[in-house]
């Protein structure tokens, strides 16, 4: 799905409303109904009361309407209104005159009385909405204090947590949300490793706002889901055959990472690669032979290194980097691989710290390959930053500049594209934080550029099905115990959930 700034999702609702056409009022009722279904499909919630945190714009309206439907599933619900803005809002202001027509329901108004909130209850944030491009000042930041610091059972904010804005940073007071009901896409904001305090997941509910905008309103950001993914997998058909699906060869290890090819090629076989070979060292030959007979194996040189990577020009789809080493042969090695390779290569690891040494190997690296660093990998290659939205920035800027994608591993693996496209990714989990997880992704996207997939394509896809591997075997295992053969095994399993 593709994801918006603050300006183009108020601009989408005004489009929806003209073009439906539908009331704002009438919007607001759908987007609370999408909030309180979801909320009642949690049986826990019905054993406690409510308290909903009200401002006066819009997103408290949001919560005034959600207090309405939860009072007719028979919650006990308590109301507390702040007026932030000096007006109401339209729309809030007529639910809060429906609202005070219901007797049942307790109202509290912060410029009359100090905030009170009733021990062991859910908190539903409604205060602020994604209107926020500054911290909160010194008033709202206290009692955006005081519900973090509650005896509460859970918060709950509506569309972002209050106090954080919709894109970049937070700072100052922010809510501390045990989840986020974002309305219709995920906001950018949260995707920033500083914010992740106040925000423990989201949930996105669907608001029906009018599919036409998405063909008209571009975007270069998308959060890459289940229906994305299945728009780019090729299907076999029964008539092909191995040699239709290509031939991937993984240039990696040295003497003590030898184990880095193996999970390298065995994920590009997995994957589908119809044929992948293995260029090791001559100290892996047999390592490669004996772990792992569906591949086969050629010499990259040296007894314990990598010395000689030339190779023929179309034969392969070539990844080169995991465990390879930064001897100095090995160096020369990979400049003449660059130089007489013309097709997308995929590199990682050590080709990256090779390249992160020598700043002149930029200029050769062909055009749209995919380079695929871990944060550490990402500051030797283009200098330190100073929080994740300078990093990425960089990173985009960086793809742009070099014609390469560029996939910036971690939470939500983020991915860019030499024209500036971003795809940030929803599957995967922390258990996947381990040695070897890095050399799987690596011979998957490389046994997926094999199969003729585009490289942005190869590498999405790569990323989603690597971390949908790691959430299934996470079904398994602990976090803490899953390891990158893990990832591998489950790969077939991922393949299965897109019949």
């Amino acid at each position: 799905m593709k994801l918006y700034s603050a300006s183009q999702i108020k601009r989408w609702d005004s489009f929806t409303i003209k073009c439906e056409p539908i009331s704002s009022f009438h919007l607001m009722d759908r987007a609370a109904h999408s909030f309180v279904e979801w909320f009642c499909s949690d049986s826990t919630h019905f054993n406690h009361q409510v308290t909903i945190v009200c401002g006066n714009g819009n997103n408290g309206g949001d919560g005034l309407a959600i207090a309405m439907l939860l009072r007719f599933k028979f919650f006990e619900v308590n109301v507390i209104v702040k007026r932030i803005a000096k007006e109401d809002s339209p729309d809030f202001a007529q639910n809060l005159e429906n609202l005070v027509r219901l007797e049942d329901v307790n109202i509290q108004f912060l410029e009359d009385e100090m905030l009170t909130i009733q021990p062991n209850s859910i908190i539903i944030d409604a205060l602020l909405g994604v209107g926020l491009n500054r911290p909160v000042d010194k008033e709202l930041g206290d009692i955006i204090e005081k519900i973090n610091t509650a005896e509460n059972y859970k918060i709950i904010s509506v569309d972002l947590p209050s106090g954080l804005p919709s894109e970049g940073i937070g700072s100052g007071n922010i809510i501390k949300a045990d989840a986020v009901f974002t309305f219709q896409v995920p906001k950018l904001s949260f995707f920033n490793k500083e914010n992740a305090p106040f925000i423990k997941k989201f949930i996105v509910g669907d608001i029906g706002l009018h599919e036409e905008f998405l063909a008209t309103e571009p975007s270069p950001f998308t959060f890459v889901d289940k229906v994305f993914i299945q728009s780019l997998y090729k299907k076999r058909s029964d008539f092909q055959h191995k040699g239709d699906f290509g031939h991937a060869l993984i240039v990696a290890g040295q003497k003590g990472s030898l184990g880095a090819a193996v999970l390298s090629c065995k994920a590009a076989l997995k994957v589908g690669a119809g044929l992948v070979t293995a260029a090791v060292p001559d100290i892996g030959l047999d390592v490669l032979q004996i772990s792992l007979p569906e591949a086969m194996v050629i010499s990259s040189g040296e007894i314990n290194f990598a010395k000689e990577l030339i190779f023929g020009e179309n034969k392969f789809t070539i990844g080169c980097g995991p465990g390879l080493g930064q001897e100095p042969n090995t160096a020369i090695a990979l400049r003449n691989l660059l130089t007489t390779q013309h097709k997308p290569l995929v590199l990682d690891a050590d080709a990256l710290n090779i390249i992160s040494k020598d700043k002149t190997l930029w200029d050769i690296i062909p055009k749209n390959s995919i380079l695929t660093p871990h944060p550490k990998e990402f500051s030797r290659l283009f200098g330190l930053s100073n929080n994740s939205q300078e990093m990425f920035d960089k990173q985009q800027e960086m793809a742009i500049r070099y014609q390469v994608t560029i996939v910036l591993k971690g939470a939500f693996t983020r991915v860019c594209t030499p024209n500036g496209d971003v795809y940030l990714n929803s599957t995967g989990n922390s258990g996947m934080a381990t040695a070897g997880s890095g050399d799987v992704l690596t011979g998957m996207i490389t046994g997926l550029l094999a199969q003729q997939y585009l490289p942005h394509e190869a590498t999405v896809f790569g990323v989603y099905l690597h971390g949908l591997a790691g959430d299934l075997a996470l079904c398994k295992q602990s976090k803490e115990s899953l390891i990158a053969t893990d990832i591998i095994d489950y790969i077939g399993t991922a393949y299965k959930s897109f019949d």
